[in-house]
């Protein structure tokens, strides 16, 4: 495991070598987009091997996933929270790389369009009805044009 601090609230862990130093800058790329410099986030660069078990102790779900979001849910009703620590999120290589290839994605828009949608999820949006899964995916998209990043939903709303 190699650790990569983007700053002193936001740190990488490197946990998987197949991760390249490019999609790490898009990485970079996608927090400071997100406006994350002053807020803490820890985030986990993995694999399916790992991101299964996590899926499975937390989701009762026993498959690899592309991203997982841990929110910490003290933040921000906790005034004492002088950290403003967000949560966690993981992200698997494998998959990102198994679905960038059936979709004829870029690898790192791929990346970064799930890397958005994590860090929505630490922030409070979900996509458990219609209206917030709207909300969450013009923000995606919003974030994403900022980035350079064509709109994953053009042809399909769904995720």
């Amino acid at each position: 495991m190699r650790l990569i601090k983007f700053n002193s609230n936001i740190v990488i862990s490197l946990n998987d070598p197949r991760w390249s130093i490019f999609a790490i800058d898009m990485v970079r790329c996608v927090l400071k987009a997100c406006k994350l410099q002053k807020l803490g986030i820890s985030l986990n660069l993995s694999n399916d091997k790992e991101i299964q078990n996590l899926n499975y102790k937390w989701k009762g779900k026993k498959l690899p996933t592309n991203v997982l979001s841990f929110p910490n849910y003290s933040f921000p009703k906790d005034p004492n929270n002088k950290q403003n620590y967000l949560g966690d999120i993981i992200l698997s290589y494998q998959t990102l790389k198994k679905e960038s290839v059936v979709g004829n994605l870029s690898f790192t828009d791929h990346m970064s369009h799930l890397l958005v949608h994590g860090i929505l999820h630490l922030r409070g949006y979900k996509h458990d009805n219609r209206v917030n899964e709207k909300v969450m995916q013009d923000e995606e998209i919003r974030i994403l044009k900022i980035l350079s990043v064509c709109n994953p939903y053009k042809n399909n709303r769904t995720p």
